[in-house]
């Protein structure tokens, strides 16, 4: 359960998120580096987190780049000149 945070949703919304926080429905399959070539941006290294749902086929997938790395200012470059 969330600390502190329990008396948030009321009656029976409640009593299901405290079911299902308690079964511990989320699963990290673990941390993965990625190497990928860009064809503009050249050599990428990218950080992928996947978050799994249990009892259910959706799954979140987070790619990142570590701050200040040369990736993290590719990705960057890439978005601001996407926005143009």
């Amino acid at each position: 359960m969330l600390p502190g945070h329990d008396a948030a949703l009321p009656g029976e919304a409640h009593r299901r998120f405290r079911q299902t926080w308690e079964a511990n429905p989320v699963r990290a399959p673990g941390h993965r580096t990625k190497s990928m070539a860009h064809p503009e941006a050249g050599a990428l290294r990218i950080n992928c987190d996947v978050l799994t749902i249990a009892d259910d086929d959706q799954q979140v997938v987070f790619m990142t780049a570590d701050p200040g790395s040369a990736s993290a200012r590719a990705l960057h470059h890439l978005a601001a000149s996407d926005r143009r």
